[in-house]
């Protein structure tokens, strides 16, 4: 959760303004469970994709030009930033294009590496440019990635719903048998009983009749 903040909850108040406002401010959570939800008929993909494609694409592209004319005040106000900066700086250099193109798939770095592009320059039509391929591919990976999983976890649970009956019709199945065994040893050990009573009664008789 981000701030304590229910991303399902705020879904289903808010609907697409909490997919817009939530990738402007974090990630990829609400997208993925708004993927799920579109799967169940709740929301609609391609509006979930267009409202976390704006979000991130919006709040990246602030985020560069806030490193390209404040960055270094940035950080300083920001320490957590700061502590991966350098590492971002170090995969800027080796591997500029695709570091914008895929930045976002990057834990660690990603909320630093707009800023830090921004202070090393970078002109500012390729990484516009490249940060909306980003987005979109970033916007679209994550809401199909949150359908197919909820369509998956659905199939799994009607399988699952199949599977504990068989289990059950097996469970059924073990009792009666276990019930017929038991039941058999007690007519055997009754039958086994009566018989013992019938020659005690037999021999009784004959004894009586000797005397």
């Amino acid at each position: 959760m981000f701030f304590g903040l229910d991303p399902y909850a705020l879904l289903q108040d808010y609907g697409y303004w909490t997919i817009l406002i939530w990738t402007f401010l974090e990630g990829e959570t609400v997208v993925i469970i708004a993927g799920v939800l579109a799967q169940q008929g709740y929301m609609d993909p391609k509006l979930i994709a267009i409202c976390a494609f704006c979000g991130s694409c919006t709040s990246d592209q602030i985020m560069f030009l806030l490193g390209k004319y404040k960055g270094p005040a940035v950080l300083a106000r920001f320490p957590r930033l700061a502590r991966n900066a350098e590492r971002a700086e170090q995969l800027i250099h080796k591997y500029e294009t695709p570091l914008i193109l895929g930045f976002r798939f990057v834990y660690g770095v990603r909320n630093v590496t707009p800023i830090m592009l921004g202070i090393n320059r970078v002109n500012h039509l390729k990484f516009l440019t490249l940060n909306i391929i980003g987005a979109g591919v970033w916007a679209l990976t994550f809401t199909w990635g949150g359908f197919f999983f909820g369509k998956l976890f659905e199939q799994l649970m009607y399988e699952a719903s199949h599977m504990a009956l068989y289990v059950l019709a097996a469970a059924a199945v073990m009792a009666g048998f276990i019930w017929y065994i038991r039941q058999r040893r007690r007519s055997r050990e009754l039958m086994r009983i009566i018989e013992d009573d019938k020659a005690k009664a037999e021999n009784a008789v004959q004894n009586h009749e000797i005397e």
